[in-house]
């Protein structure tokens, strides 16, 4: 497997996904459907990622966040429709590899939210140092494939965040209808601080 080709797909590589008519087809056909069932991941790893997802983009009074979105759906099938088979199980090995961390200090039957809060906190924060040698070290030892899922995991769920039709319509600055173009301006005098959806 070519890995900045993976890491190109599940947006490492490029830092976000490109947003292309097929990507947002992709999070208004998840969030249709009121029958979801994961074509990727298996129906027992639902809660574990319903959970860490959560973690990574919580709610909040004004915005909701990942569970409130259903952006998990948008994750597991972009995975299962982008992804070659081959890379599908680098992501799934990895996946597995990130919940035998987390089983070393809790169990599966009762999610734990603070021990998966400790784990992000080690890979994104505490560890800062280490991303450049667990992405060389591709895969080759337990904490580089931890790290890889999470920051792929995570990646996938911001992309599905920004394009979630409720986000770029009521948190976000949407404007369908574009007006004059002004070059240098200030962003909190524009929109309030806020990013454009599109």
């Amino acid at each position: 497997m070519k890995r900045r080709d993976l890491l190109k797909k599940v947006g490492i590589g490029v830092g976000a996904l490109a947003v292309s008519p097929f990507t947002i087809s992709l999070l208004q056909s998840c969030n249709n459907d009121p029958s979801w069932n994961p074509n990727f991941f298996k129906k027992g790893d639902i809660e574990f990622l319903n959970e860490l997802s959560d973690l990574i983009i919580p709610s909040s009074v004004e915005i909701p966040g990942a569970k409130e979105l259903k952006l998990l759906r948008f994750v597991d099938i972009y995975i299962s429709r982008v992804l070659s088979k081959g890379e599908q199980e680098t992501i799934y090995n990895a996946f597995d590899k990130f919940q035998l961390e987390y089983l070393k200090s809790s169990s599966l039957s009762n999610i734990d939210s603070k021990t998966l809060n400790s784990l992000l906190d080690y890979f994104f924060v505490k560890n800062k140092s280490k991303h450049d040698i667990w992405m060389n070290d591709f895969m080759n030892t337990k904490e580089s494939q931890s790290y890889i899922f999470l920051y792929s995991f995570r990646e996938l769920l911001v992309s599905a965040f920004k394009t979630n039709e409720y986000i770029g319509k009521n948190i976000l600055v949407y404007r369908p209808i574009p007006g004059e173009q002004r070059g240098c301006v200030d962003l909190i005098e524009t929109t309030n601080g806020r990013a454009w959806t599109i």
